[in-house]
C-alpha cells in the first residue's frame, strides 16, 4: 500500500528532478523521489548513514562522492 508524503525541495533540486522526468530518465517527481528514498535507506543499510548528518553536510558528501555539484 503507498501514501502520500509532502515533501519540501530546493528549487534547483526540483529543476534537476524535472529535467530528469523531462529526458526520460523517470517517468515522474514522485518516480524520481521514490528511487531516491530507496538508495537513501539502501546507503543507511550499507552503514553509510546519511541521516546522523545535518543536511548540508550530507549534501556536500554526496556531491563529494559523485562529483557533482549541480544540486
Amino acid at each position: 500500500m503507498s501514501e502520500s508524503v509532502c515533501v519540501k525541495l530546493p528549487s534547483r533540486l526540483r529543476d534537476e528532478i524535472d529535467d530528469l522526468v523531462r529526458v526520460g530518465a523517470f517517468v515522474s517527481r514522485s518516480d524520481a523521489l521514490k528511487f531516491g528514498a530507496r538508495l537513501a535507506v539502501m546507503l543507511e543499510k550499507m552503514e553509510l548513514p546519511l541521516s546522523a548528518r545535518a543536511e548540508e553536510y550530507s549534501l556536500e558528501e554526496i556531491q563529494q562522492k559523485f562529483n557533482y555539484s549541480t544540486f
